[in-house]
């Protein structure tokens, strides 16, 4: 009986995987992958933006990413059919690389946009692990784009890398449903997917890995990279009243003697704000308070 029900069960994962292999609109259609899922685990900067509660900033982020002469209509038609959109910036061994997941529902006039032949070259990609999707790519900055599910748009430089994970998110949350078990990835455990994967917030939130020229663009003086020896930084901007946004960032340095050092310097560099500055133990700082405005805030993120 324990043989059969083995054979069983590899025969319906099987079966499974040849079904999601074969047609991946009946994977995007009935399994729904959270659009941080699809997105490298190495990446030096990510970024969670909530569309709603910060449209305009949306609008100029995607825009410097697909390509300065897409038109503000195009932008628009994507942006009023997302909900929130994660950027990954650079990895160890490609400074440059840009991947985009935008989570929503994708609504018609999205998809006319990227059938816009004015902007984009279209050609059919093959995943290995599921079958075609139509991938548009920008035709003068290169950026290509790609609308796998209903409900979600993937962006980037090279757009395969994030179509495999998401095909690898679908078969394992499909072949988890029939098999009655789950798994939580190391990755999803992690400080970085916890906080920048949080949906539930309107505030846009940053994490950096070796974020030291961030500092020095907030800052905007050098820092010396012997005090501010830092494992990452956690950000928080929130949208005031007046337009400008408040930032909060939590910082981990690599060494327990640099704090001192590291608030004293700060301290200073922001007397003239409203910003204070506080060492919470011996690796741990975080500034809180300081105002700036969306141009600042795009600078800092390098956008």
């Amino acid at each position: 009986m324990k043989r059969t029900n083995c054979f069983v069960l590899a025969a319906a994962a099987s079966l499974a995987l040849f079904v999601l292999g074969s047609c991946a609109s009946v994977m995007g259609s009935s399994v729904k992958v959270n659009a941080f899922d699809t997105m490298d685990q190495d990446s030096l900067v990510y970024i969670s933006v909530p569309v709603g509660v910060h449209s305009e900033f949306t609008n100029s982020l995607l825009k410097s990413m697909i390509g300065s002469d897409v038109s503000d209509k195009y932008i628009k038609n994507v942006t009023d059919s997302i909900d929130r959109v994660y950027v990954g910036i650079g990895s160890p061994s490609n400074k440059s690389r840009l991947q985009v997941a935008c989570d929503g529902t994708v609504s018609t006039a999205s998809k006319l946009a990227l059938s816009s032949t004015e902007y984009f070259s279209k050609k059919i990609q093959n995943v290995n692990t599921a079958g075609l999707y139509q991938v548009y790519t920008e035709k003068k900055s290169g950026v290509q784009i790609c609308a796998p599910g209903s409900d979600l748009i993937l962006l980037g430089s090279d757009i395969t890398p994030q179509l495999e994970r998401y095909d690898s998110e679908a078969n394992s949350q499909f072949l988890s449903g029939i098999l009655n078990s789950s798994s939580v990835s190391e990755w999803k455990e992690s400080e970085a997917y916890k906080f920048v994967g949080d949906s539930s917030t309107d505030n846009i939130r940053l994490y950096m890995n070796k974020p030291l020229s961030f500092i020095t663009n907030l800052l905007g003086t050098s820092l010396s990279s012997s005090i501010f020896q830092l494992n990452f930084i956690e950000g928080e901007f929130e949208k005031l009243p007046s337009g400008k946004y408040s930032v909060d960032l939590n910082m981990e340095f690599s060494k327990d003697n640099l704090i001192s050092k590291a608030v004293a310097f700060l301290k200073v560099a922001l007397l003239m704000t409203d910003s204070k500055v506080t060492a919470s133990d011996d690796r741990h700082l975080s500034v809180t308070g300081i105002q700036v405005s969306m141009d600042q805030m795009k600078k800092m993120l390098g956008i």
